[in-house]
């Protein structure tokens, strides 16, 4: 049970800083995606983004917010879409992104403060993000996605059950793996506090993971 419920984000004391050091960019995939869970959970994962990009249209300019490695980035070029771009807060993990991405702009940004124009993108995409955050850098966050958007608004939470509430007391290991989860009342609080809300949601592998990715509009 401990190796089927091993954790998926990696889980550092200081992210910001932590993934600034090029060798532990180098090292961030392989180190999340190389043994069998890793697979599955990346294989479940990038299936519940495409079904919540699903029903967007493909033209238009695309931000993939807090890219990375540029993995989500990718599957978002892959999939389609007109223009994509990629921001990350960290240069040594975009480097990593630009080198498999050389046709993508990519520029540096804080998810709470980018430095772009009201509605400057047709959709947003933020993924692997908020589990690591407070409450307040949380809502700022999707207050600034809500910002730059047109149109949809597509992220991942790390939201915890009861399942994972259990398994976290029995084994010591932090609650759905991630470093700030919310239980389902958070998250829709969440949500109201940066006028957004919910049109579909798309487990990774529940119960024994809390990633769930969700379709956000702007409430009217």
């Amino acid at each position: 049970m401990k190796n089927f419920l091993k954790d998926v984000e990696q889980v550092v004391n200081d992210p910001r800083d932590f993934w600034q050091v090029t060798p532990h960019a180098e090292d961030y995939d392989r180190g999340r995606f190389d043994d069998p869970w890793g697979r599955l959970y990346r294989a479940r994962e990038e299936r519940a983004i495409r079904r919540a990009l699903k029903d967007l249209p493909r033209r238009g300019r695309v931000l993939d917010v807090a890219c990375g490695t540029g993995r989500v980035t990718g599957l978002l070029v892959n999939e389609g879409f007109d223009e994509v771009v990629g921001t990350d807060v960290s240069t040594a993990m975009m480097e990593v992104a630009q080198r498999r991405l050389p046709h993508v702009e990519f520029f540096q940004g804080d998810a709470t403060h980018l430095p772009v124009d009201d509605q400057s993108f047709d959709a947003v995409t933020c993924i692997g993000l908020l589990m690591h955050l407070d409450t307040p850098a949380r809502v700022a966050a999707l207050r600034e996605l809500a910002r730059i958007s047109r149109g949809p608004v597509v992220v991942q939470y790390g939201c915890v059950g009861t399942f994972l509430r259990v398994t976290t007391r029995l084994l010591r290991r932090p609650a759905g793996g991630v470093r700030y989860p919310v239980v389902p009342s958070q998250m829709r609080d969440d949500l109201r506090r940066a006028g957004l809300r919910e049109r579909s949601r798309f487990w990774t592998l529940r119960p024994v993971s809390s990633s769930v990715i969700l379709s956000l509009t702007k409430q009217a």
